[in-house]
């Protein structure tokens, strides 16, 4: 079966999903825009912020104590940042990252509906999704462009290229 033009990752916690994009970021020749969740380890716990993939644009999204419940929750940087850089993602050689989409933002009004619109344009999207059952995974992962592929051990290691692949002979394809 063909992939479709859009590839999903998913998978167990720190299986490699995220790791499997990074690399796959270092292989591409094109441009990268969208978003990525980016978790940072503090003294206190974690924080996750939603960023541009160059880092220079990022919001906080959430701040967890160590081994304790979530201390602040600010699904609002998906609505914000999140549905801006989507919006403005795009465009000839360019790939649009969605990593992670989870739990925080699927109840939230704009970011969903920001993600399906992007997932109806032409240029190609590499994004992780959450092992978890909500709305906004299930309409992703159900849209007739997306193909989700489960990130094992065994497999991640070989990603990057696979999606290199994937990803290069589309953009090929698309030209045709």
């Amino acid at each position: 079966m063909a992939l479709a033009k859009h590839i999903f990752l998913t998978g167990e916690k720190q299986v490699g999903k995220s790791t499997a994009v990074q690399r796959f970021l270092r292989l591409w020749p094109g441009r990268a825009d969208g978003f990525l969740t980016v978790s940072e380890l503090r003294e206190g716990g974690r924080t996750l912020y939603v960023s541009s993939p160059d880092g220079r644009r990022r919001s906080l999204a959430a701040r967890m104590s160590r081994g304790g419940p979530r201390v602040l929750s600010r699904p609002e940087a998906f609505e914000e940042l999140g549905v801006s850089l989507l919006e403005e993602s795009g465009g000839p050689e360019t790939i649009t990252l969605m990593d992670e989409i989870g739990f925080l933002e699927a109840s939230l009004p704009r970011f969903p509906a920001a993600v399906l619109a992007r997932l109806g344009r032409p240029e190609p999207v590499l994004g992780v999704l959450r092992l978890d059952d909500n709305p906004l995974l299930r309409a992703v992962a159900e849209h007739p462009s997306v193909t989700v592929l489960t990130v094992t051990e065994e497999n991640r290691d070989g990603l990057p290229e696979l999606l290199l692949d994937r990803f290069s002979s589309g953009k090929e394809g698309s030209h045709g």
